[in-house]
């Protein structure tokens, strides 16, 4: 039976003996004539009736994404996110939202129907049924819905390169948003058809609070104006020549361009706000900052005087004293209303974003902006009580804790904002942060079992698995190490939490996995040249001669690790010897007697292969004592500016840096870790009150790996509490005795 049969078997009998749910009455329906439109949003309306009483549940699944409103009132996002093959079903309470006798459901449902990192594409639906006191008393595919078409923009930019389109609105009257809500627009009825049925899955993560991040508050008025001369080209706006990664609408199709605009004129502060309100105009904005970098959904409360076009630009941080998103973070960052009537308004965006600062202005017209706040959008049960006395380090951990918290709702996500994607790697780390911070691994058992339970994995090689998942990859681009942190983090999954079922439900996947490495093994037993996108970390380490041209040492260091793990896994005695034949390969041609060097053939040494080696076991004090010393006495946050061994290429946050605490907290080095933490984060907890991608905000600023520095706060700190317990012992860097 071939590889891929076996793999489809086992994955829909286990979704279907342990996993599977269902509906009890409700059909997916879609509108007849807009099923291949990409950004199609349809607003789904009927009534329901409750007697006050009884539980009141409504269960949902589709594709794309949803929003749920109740008598007007926010009820809901989502579905969670599910496998190729599979969609998972929400089951919300909503009586908090629900009033005795009839009520309006709204569900506002986008079809992307575009290839995204952040949801696998599939034919458009919404199956849905209200249950009162466990009876079905509405449902989808019943006759008595409406469909109708919202005023949201469908030709408009992409968002980023791995997130669809951003969100631009027609607001043709003042009382829009009711308008909708109560009658559905019913004089734009579409047409409703039945859907194609689909396999269904438990939504396996928790359900956010929705809670409201009110901490924005107004701190400076704008100076808007025209910029003049030749301005160029305007940077990283996913157009169609540019987003390789899915369809999006040619450039002079589109409606709007709310990023053009934004960058041809010239944003700054003019003089500090007092008060509350502001009033925004052609040549007047107003910027807001909150507590931390947070993400949910942007709401604003505005008074329109003179319709015109209204934005709100935000991002994680400024540069400058500006926001520079499009050169910084290479996304659409901006929300658009084109308002038609004067009036009060209250706007919410449709999908969550990332932000501490937000800056709103007009095309033309003129508003009085009374609110801006967040709708936040994030895990729950990240309620861990933080141990540390000192406020650098409290400030580090609660920094971790909102990380993992806005990456960990449905799937691991590498950042809330850019991709919202399911990144493996990152996923390693953020899964014993999960652990850490709820006392469970519920996200990380969905996460691993998407990757088991999807029927296929289009445009990748046979065997391999998606870098990030959910989603897709038509350009067939892949991470062959990332394949590998996968299986790393099954087994350290193992280890956590002794779920076997999950072990042996990804074995298909592994097998394929160690099939397609053994097709780029040399004749010396290492990896040589493997295809795709080679990644160690966002620093030298990943220069193309390096990753590319021939042999990589850290990526078989990071193999040789993946054999031994696997024969523990899956008993395979043989794959054990592999590993240790590999590790002494290393040993002898990678470790010139001062430094490991990162290529077979070229001469570049960077500080991150060094931690490969130590992570992954290839070295150990005890084998290389000389180096460590070396690493522990004369590395760290400081390196750089005492200008110590500059012919070593530096490590970058993600991953060299963590790996290297990782490494000296595993040999005892509990003081020199709590202080290298403080020397390497603190300055990324006061600016955002996140933790970033990198060392610098050149990126993403709220990068879910790095959640797992709380745990290694906690150890730490642990460890000199139990010290400081006991008497007449002398206190040592324990990094200068090595174990």
């Amino acid at each position: 039976m071939c590889l891929k049969l076996v793999m489809t078997l086992a994955g829909a009998f286990f979704a279907c003996a342990a996993f599977a749910v269902r509906f009890d009455a409700a059909e997916p329906i879609w509108t007849a004539a807009e099923r291949g439109e990409i950004n199609s949003t349809i607003a789904f309306t009927t009534h329901f009736e409750w007697d006050g009483k009884a539980p009141l549940q409504l269960r949902l699944a589709g594709c794309s994404i949803f929003k749920v409103f109740v008598n007007g009132k926010f009820a809901a996002y989502g579905p969670a996110r599910g496998p190729h093959g599979w969609f998972r079903m929400d089951e919300w309470d909503i009586s908090r939202v629900a009033r005795k006798g009839d009520n309006r459901l709204n569900i506002v449902g986008v079809a992307y129907n575009t290839t995204t990192y952040y949801i696998v594409e599939h034919e458009p639906f919404l199956q849905a049924e209200v249950l009162s006191g466990g009876k079905v008393v509405r449902a989808t595919g019943d006759g008595k819905w409406d469909a109708n078409f919202t005023g949201r923009v469908r030709k408009t930019q992409r968002y980023s390169l791995q997130r669809a389109q951003s969100e631009v609105y027609e607001v043709s009257r003042h009382d829009y948003w009711e308008w909708w809500k109560r009658d559905g627009f019913k004089d734009k009825s579409l047409v409703i058809a039945n859907a194609p049925a689909v396999r269904l899955l438990e939504r396996g993560a928790p359900y956010p609070k929705f809670e409201i991040d009110g901490t924005y508050r107004p701190t400076d008025v704008l100076a808007v104006g025209l910029r003049k001369g030749d301005l160029g080209k305007a940077p990283h706006l996913w157009d169609e020549k540019s987003s390789f990664l899915g369809r999006t609408y040619p450039t002079d199709a589109l409606q709007y361009r709310p990023s053009v605009e934004w960058w041809k004129r010239t944003i700054v502060p003019q003089a500090k706000l007092e008060g509350e309100v502001a009033k925004v105009d052609m040549a007047h904005g107003v910027r807001y900052e909150g507590a931390i970098n947070d993400t949910g959904f942007l709401r604003l409360k505005v008074k329109v005087t003179k319709p015109g076009r209204l934005l709100v630009g935000f991002d994680e941080i400024l540069v400058d004293g500006k926001l520079d998103f499009l050169k910084r973070f290479r996304c659409n960052n901006i929300v658009m209303w084109d308002v038609k009537e004067p009036g009060d308004y209250d706007f919410e965006s449709f999908e969550p974003y990332t932000f501490k600062f937000a800056e709103v202005i007009m095309l033309e017209g003129e508003a009085i902006v009374e609110k801006l706040e967040m709708r936040t959008y994030k895990n729950p049960n990240a309620t861990r009580i933080c141990s540390l006395n000192d406020p650098a380090g409290r400030k580090i951990f609660e920094a971790a804790r909102e990380t993992f918290a806005q990456n960990a709702v449905d799937v691991f996500t590498d950042c809330p904002s850019r991709e919202r994607a399911g990144w493996l790697c990152d996923s390693y780390f953020t899964g014993p942060a999960e652990h850490f911070f709820t006392g469970r691994n519920e996200i990380e058992r969905t996460f691993l079992r998407n990757f088991a339970l999807a029927d296929r994995f289009p445009h990748l090689p046979d065997g391999m698995v998606p870098m990030c998942y959910p989603g897709d990859h038509i350009n067939k681009n892949y991470i062959p190490n990332w394949s590998m942190w996968l299986i790393l983090e099954l087994a350290n999954y193992f280890e956590r939490t002794g779920d076997r079922e999950t072990v042996d439900l990804l074995r298909p996947r592994v097998e394929g996995l160690m099939k397609f490495y053994a097709q780029y093994l040399n004749a010396d037993g290492a990896l040589a040249n493997l295809p795709g996108w080679v990644f160690v970390e966002w620093s030298h380490a990943n220069d193309a001669k390096l990753v590319k041209d021939g042999v990589n040492w850290p990526s078989n260091m990071t193999y040789s690790d993946v054999l031994a793990k696997v024969a523990r896994l899956y008993n395979r005695p043989e794959l054990a010897e592999q590993s240790e034949k590999l590790k002494g390969l290393i040993r002898e041609r990678s470790y010139d007697g001062i430094w490991f060097r990162d290529n077979a053939k070229h001469p570049d040494v960077t500080e991150t292969c060094q931690y490969y080696a130590f992570f992954h076991g290839v070295a150990t004090p005890n084998t290389h004592p000389e180096l460590w010393k070396r690493l522990t006495d004369e590395f760290g946050p400081e390196r750089k500016a005492k200008g110590l061994y500059k012919e070593v290429w530096p490590s970058n946050a993600f991953i060299g840096s963590l790996m290297r605490l990782i490494v000296l907290k595993r040999e005892g080095c509990d003081a020199q870790v709590s202080r290298e933490i403080r020397g390497y984060y603190l300055k990324m907890a006061e600016a955002t009150g996140t933790l970033w991608e990198h060392d610098r905000p050149k990126a993403s600023c709220n990068h879910g790996f790095a959640s797992y520095l709380a745990i290694l706060l906690d150890e730490t700190n642990m460890c000199a509490k139990s010290l400081s317990r006991v008497e007449h012992v002398e206190r040592v860097d324990l990094c200068q005795g090595y174990y």
